[in-house]
């Protein structure tokens, strides 16, 4: 019984060691492709100093479009912008981009409403995507401190990748085999890291239940501008369409500039309630571009 369990035990130990081998070339594949944001961010090659960047969630991915603003003010620029993430993930996307040792002059920070106003911080959907840079520090007491899991899985994947890896299996490993066959392809976004909805839009739309003037709450928001201020970057707060609502905030920065395009479009350049078709993206950026200064 004694030797059973220590071949077990062994043999226990080498399918681990496999396992977390196999694991790490998963995500060293990913780490240098560009298939999720962070990965794009990091082996973006084709310029390192930016005019401006585009920061935020699904808002900031969908509502303005670089290669249009880049044409009006021949400038260039990179949506930096990641799906379902919040204001800490933001930060953490700003920290990155530096880290990846690219700058830029300006942040357009595009706002959610309800995460600006919430004071409670936990781990967003697609964070698992910064994984493949678990070992920067940043990144792995991002994981620590923003997992309310007892089980931090994002965490112990610094240690063990395998357990991120089996986790996220379906997010990680099948894309690794995409990207060895083109590191450049893109998960659902351009070559400057905007991302389009159709120029189909809802019959009907209903009204969200938002107050007039909302209170900043959120930490990160001001962690995003004291980088920017340590930085030299010129911050613009940016605020996307949302159906049949204006929204305004008490306490910006007085130095920020705020461009409210909450109430700007009709029903028919909605693609849903808070963002916009392919129609509205071109709208939206066009007026956009005759409120945004680039000297």
């Amino acid at each position: 019984m004694k030797l059973f369990l220590l071949k077990f035990a062994k043999y226990s130990l080498v399918l681990f060691i496999l396992l977390n081998l196999i694991s790490f070339v998963v995500l060293e594949t990913l780490s240098n492709s560009e298939f999720y944001k962070p990965q794009f961010v990091k082996n973006y090659d084709a310029k390192k100093e930016f005019d401006y960047v585009v920061l935020g969630s699904s808002l900031g991915l969908t509502t303005l479009d670089t290669k249009q603003i880049d044409t009006y003010f021949n400038s260039f620029g990179l949506n930096i912008s990641m799906d379902d993430s919040f204001l800490n993930s933001h930060y953490l996307m700003l920290q990155h981009f530096y880290a990846s040792n690219k700058k830029t002059k300006r942040l357009v920070l595009c706002l959610n409403y309800e995460d600006v106003s919430s004071s409670t911080y936990q781990l967003n959907n697609n964070d698992y995507r910064f994984i493949t840079e678990i070992q920067h520090q940043n990144i792995s007491d991002y994981y620590y401190e923003n997992d309310t899991d007892y089980f931090k899985k994002l965490y112990l994947s610094k240690y063990f990748p395998i357990i991120g890896v089996s986790y996220y299996n379906y997010e990680l490993f099948f894309p690794s085999i995409l990207t060895l066959l083109n590191p450049k392809k893109h998960n659902k976004f351009d070559d400057k890291g905007n991302f389009l909805y159709p120029d189909t839009h809802p019959e009907k739309l209903n009204m969200v239940s938002i107050p007039k003037s909302i209170t900043i709450k959120n930490k990160y928001f001001k962690k995003i501008y004291d980088f920017c201020e340590a930085k030299g970057i010129e911050m613009i707060v940016y605020q996307p369409p949302v159906y049949g609502k204006k929204i305004s905030y008490e306490n910006l920065p007085k130095d920020v500039q705020f461009i409210n395009h909450s109430d700007l479009i009709t029903n028919d350049l909605f693609y849903d309630m808070l963002h916009v078709n392919r129609k509205g993206r071109t709208f939206c950026t066009l007026a956009f571009c005759k409120e945004f200064n680039i000297p």
